[in-house]
């Protein structure tokens, strides 16, 4: 447990603290550590189609049409998810087309498939968000059948 003199100091040297003061810089700064995107807190960056997402939330929206709140944020879940599997792909081919631009630079015979690490890590991911998009739907599925029933 802190202590209020530790609590005081704490509070000292954060008066003191050299960290973004704009709303500019600290929404910069929020994304230092976002490397692909794919564990992301926000939905779309800032280099992404913000219009696109929005588009297929209102798609979602309007194939499922929640009539509750829980509904509703199981659609915007919904969307949420298919974007980060869009993500995935996307920095998937980004690698393998960082790969491709450098074998001109290595030996002949060189491999242009992923490392076998990355390889993992992206099955990982995707794995994830496929069983999150199957347990999503599942869950609207019966909300919405509870409703008709």
């Amino acid at each position: 447990m802190t202590s209020d003199r530790q609590m005081a100091a704490n509070r000292r040297n954060a008066l003191r603290s050299t960290g973004p003061r704009s709303p500019e810089g600290r929404d910069r700064s929020s994304r230092n550590a976002q490397s692909h995107g794919v564990l992301s807190e926000r939905v779309t960056t800032d280099g992404e189609g913000g219009d696109l997402y929005r588009q297929m939330l209102s798609e979602l929206i309007a194939e499922y049409a929640p009539r509750s709140e829980t509904e509703h944020l199981l659609v915007q879940r919904l969307a949420n998810l298919f974007w980060r599997e869009r993500r995935l792909i996307h920095a998937e081919r980004q690698e393998l087309s960082q790969i491709e631009g450098n074998i001109f630079e290595t030996a002949s015979g060189s491999s242009t498939s992923l490392p076998i690490s990355r390889q993992l890590l992206i099955g990982r991911y995707q794995t994830m968000i496929t069983n999150q998009i199957a347990m999503t739907i599942g869950q609207l599925n019966i909300l919405l059948k509870r409703e008709i029933d």
